[in-house]
């Protein structure tokens, strides 16, 4: 139920400077590691310092919440820790706004379009972010309790980190193709465009 923190996290990952902001440097497991780690977050205004512990729920062998693509692999689920630990509890990140998130890690503004009646400029709009290397993140409707994919590979009530946008050549004009990714790791797009 978290995919929407989960987005904006993969979104933060392509931006350095805000993953920086967020993860302070100089912490790890080298020498002088006291079990703590430090967490950074916009609230109402200001940056707030979350610190936590470094103990991650595991049951049977798993992590009950984000689980890294390495074994060595932690930050990502201590942010999330702290992430939860700032909203409250675990069980509060099941189910918000990606948005709000990207609002939480950046300090930025954020801007939405809803796809039902978006601007007329939207390609342009998308791909000027892009450029300006700003956060990106979209979502599905639908009941995300079902996780129910779409033939075309989307699955519903889910969000998206936007991870490029472009204007390709095609045919006798042009395309503006948005690349997304998927924060549950599996899972891909099956209309036109994709690999097959």
């Amino acid at each position: 139920g978290d995919c929407w923190m989960l987005a904006a996290l993969g979104s933060l990952t392509l931006q350095k400077q805000f993953l920086e902001n967020v993860l302070p440097k100089d912490q790890g497991f080298q020498e002088d590691y006291a079990g703590i780690f430090h967490f950074r977050f916009w609230q109402y205004g200001e940056w707030v310092d979350v610190v936590i512990d470094d103990r991650l729920p595991f049951l049977n062998g798993r992590y009950l919440s984000v689980h890294p693509r390495t074994s060595n692999e932690f930050w990502p689920s201590l942010l999330e820790k702290a992430y939860a630990k700032l909203q409250g509890s675990y069980q509060n990140l099941n189910g918000g706004y990606l948005s709000d998130a990207l609002v939480d890690l950046t300090g930025g503004v954020q801007v939405q379009f809803s796809l039902k009646e978006p601007p007329p400029d939207l390609e342009e709009i998308l791909r000027a972010a892009d450029t300006s290397r700003c956060l990106m993140g979209c979502s599905t409707s639908g009941q995300s309790r079902r996780n129910i994919e779409l033939r075309n590979g989307i699955v519903q009530g889910h969000a998206y980190t936007v991870t490029g946008a472009v204007k390709v050549p095609y045919k006798n004009g042009w395309k503006h193709i948005i690349r997304i990714w998927n924060p549950w790791g599996h899972g891909e797009w099956k209309g036109p465009w994709s690999d097959k």
